[in-house]
């Protein structure tokens, strides 16, 4: 009888462990379905992420578009600043030479009028002593 007693004792912790272990089965099956639900959420959160991302990268290449035009159109402006200074250059340049060489006109034409004054001023103290002599 205390085999049986033994027994059934046994059997009856064996039953409840078993309870035990289909509560923690349970238990485990829901934690499951939450791991499952936020590996979902998870997901979903990665394709966003994702989206975001290529949204980020799709802006990045129009920026670096913006900027490559940007510098195509500063090079072309640089272009054209160095040639109105080249030909400003060659106008002033030009226009100074023109100046110069007026300006050399003038005093050949200078030097030339004074030598003119004073042979004209030696003729007329001549006629003038002339004249007074006369």
């Amino acid at each position: 009888m205390r085999l049986r007693v033994r027994i059934e004792s046994q059997l009856t912790q064996v039953i409840q462990g078993m309870g035990a272990m289909q509560q923690n089965m349970t238990v485990m099956q829901q934690s499951m379905t939450v791991m499952q639900q936020n590996m979902t959420v998870m997901q979903q959160s990665i394709a966003t992420v994702e989206q975001k991302v290529s949204g980020i990268e799709q802006k990045l290449s129009a920026v670096e578009q913006n900027v490559n035009a940007t510098r195509e159109d500063i090079s072309s402006l640089q272009n054209k600043v160095n040639s109105i200074e080249g030909g400003v250059s060659v106008v002033i340049r030009n226009t100074f030479a023109a100046y110069q060489r007026n300006v050399d006109d003038l005093n050949v034409d200078l030097v030339s009028n004074e030598r003119k004054i004073r042979r004209l001023n030696r003729r007329v103290e001549r006629l003038e002593r002339q004249d007074l002599d006369d």
